[in-house]
């Protein structure tokens, strides 16, 4: 809905003293503090109509106003993007964010590493998450004998990441039978994505050969068993859960339960933000548009970075829906771009 630039400069400024002080704010805050030159009677008169139309509520008996999902959603959407004001802001910082990388550090290291700085920025619970197997290329793979019949299997994709299982396989197989096997392998399947590798077009090599066929049938089995069960090999890393018991946001009780409710789901959390490695833009989500009354006191700032053009993953920023959106969203994109760029110089 369209407002008049009054009550958009009423509902700024309002959202905005409300998250730098957590206290609700009157129509005298607002024409004391501000350079609006607006009496507060008529402030007043504007916020009754901004509560009205569903952008403002006021708790218990209190005087001041604070800013309903609506009214944040406005902020977010009409101000905060709608004016440039987070490119503005990111223009201004005055504090880089550097990312360590070097050769001899992997995927992992540096994104905990990563999350790290990010919550040193933000202050709020940073998230990062390895980018999803389906979306990576097959770059190498290894077999390791444990004893007879039992390996490790190796997979290694363009992403950097390392994938390993333990099988076994009945038959009597040579080690010159494991070698050709991985040569076959290594060689039609590099840069291939992992989700168009098939049994199939596999299988189709080595139709001169069925000496091969169940253990390079078994290797396709393990590569998909990553792809179909990926929850249990994708990585998340946090940092700054316990931060926010300091936010007075969370000195209600059923807010904090609803907090560590999601923490401590791994999967769900991984689940949400997913949702976001394709995406180009950053993301808000708040309040139940996370996932529904169990996120009613939360926002989620999120977004994505590259390993490649198609290989993707998630970082995402949790806090309370007072949080300062403008500055998180200025740092997450700056850190993004500054994560992808670490994440190319090490590959």
């Amino acid at each position: 809905m369209s407002l008049t630039q009054r009550k958009k400069d009423i509902l700024k400024y309002l959202i905005e003293n409300f998250i730098e002080n957590a206290e609700p704010v009157s129509s005298q805050t607002i024409a004391e503090s501000s350079n609006l030159g607006i009496s507060p009677a008529t402030i007043r008169k504007e916020m009754n109509e901004l509560e009205e139309l569903g952008y403002l509520t006021h708790p218990h008996i209190s005087a001041g106003r604070i800013p309903t999902d609506l009214g944040y959603r406005y902020y977010v959407d009409n101000i905060v993007f709608g004016e440039g004001g987070f490119k503005l802001n990111k223009q201004n910082q005055l504090v880089s964010i550097e990312i360590p990388s070097n050769k001899e550090m992997d995927l992992e290291l540096i994104l905990q590493s990563a999350v790290n700085i990010l919550f040193k920025f933000t202050n709020y619970v940073s998230m990062i998450i390895t980018p999803e197997i389906q979306k990576s290329k097959f770059k190498h793979m290894e077999l390791i004998e444990l004893t007879d019949n039992n390996y490790i299997f190796i997979l290694i994709t363009d992403s950097g990441r390392v994938f390993k299982e333990r099988f076994s396989i009945e038959g009597d197989y040579s080690n010159l039978d494991m070698q050709r096997v991985k040569n076959i392998l290594n060689f039609h399947l590099k840069d291939i994505y992992i989700h168009k590798i098939s049994e199939t077009n596999v299988l189709k090599l080595i139709e001169n050969d069925s000496s091969l066929f169940f253990i390079i049938k078994r290797i396709i089995q393990l590569i998909k068993n990553f792809e179909i069960n990926e929850s249990d090999y994708n990585k998340i890393f946090i940092k700054g859960a316990l931060s926010i018991l300091e936010d007075p946001d969370f000195i209600d009780v059923d807010n904090l339960k609803s907090l560590f409710w999601i923490l401590e789901d791994e999967y769900l959390l991984k689940k949400i933000l997913q949702n976001f490695s394709d995406s180009e833009d950053i993301n808000v989500k708040i309040g139940k548009e996370i996932y529904g009354t169990y996120t009613d006191s939360l926002s989620l700032i999120a977004s994505n970075y590259k390993l490649s053009e198609n290989s993707k993953g998630s970082i995402g920023i949790l806090g309370p829906k007072r949080m300062d959106y403008l500055k998180v969203i200025s740092v997450l994109d700056t850190f993004r771009e500054n994560l992808t760029k670490a994440l190319h110089f090490n590959t």
